[in-house]
């Protein structure tokens, strides 16, 4: 990855985190457990998820550290690692945004394209001519998140609910 694709990620990481800690502290009067943002679904459910949404971060933080160190060598993200991360930022920034504007079809298509980015991170990691191990357990945390955490679970209960 050049520099100038390692600054401008690294600026959307920012952006990311800065979104979703604007977003979270609107709706700062309960805790993270129970803030409305998570439309309903029981507390139990959102303390498990949690322990998989830390896990995805690690393994997220791991995986582009290592793939920075040591570019992917061969399968779709040889070629694609840059656009595919953007992707992963720009929908990832979109979802607060659109959740708070009450713009559900953006809502929804936000995590859905966060989701097929992770997948494409994770089928990327297994085409390398030498899969890493840790590159391939970090991506499969970060799907567990995005993928049926997000993309499944979470709109599943998000459009049940804007729609009643």
């Amino acid at each position: 990855m050049k520099i100038f694709e390692i600054i401008l990620l690294s600026i959307f990481g920012i952006l990311v985190i800065i979104c979703y800690f604007i977003f979270l502290k609107s709706k700062q009067k309960t805790t993270y457990f129970t803030t409305p943002f998570w439309f309903g679904i029981p507390t139990n459910i959102v303390k498990f998820l949690t322990i998989f949404q830390i896990l995805a971060a690690i393994g997220f933080l791991i995986a582009i550290i290592s793939w920075i160190k040591k570019p992917p060598q061969g399968g779709i993200m040889e070629k694609y690692l840059f656009p595919n991360l953007l992707l992963f930022f720009v929908s990832a920034i979109v979802w607060p945004i659109a959740v708070n504007k009450n713009i559900i079809w953006l809502t929804v298509l936000s995590l859905i394209l966060t989701a097929v980015s992770s997948i494409l991170l994770l089928a990327g990691s297994i085409e390398e001519k030498n899969p890493r191990v840790h590159i391939v357990i970090s991506l499969l945390f970060l799907c567990i998140v995005t993928v049926l955490g997000d993309a499944v679970i979470w709109n599943a209960n998000y459009i049940k609910k804007v729609k009643n």
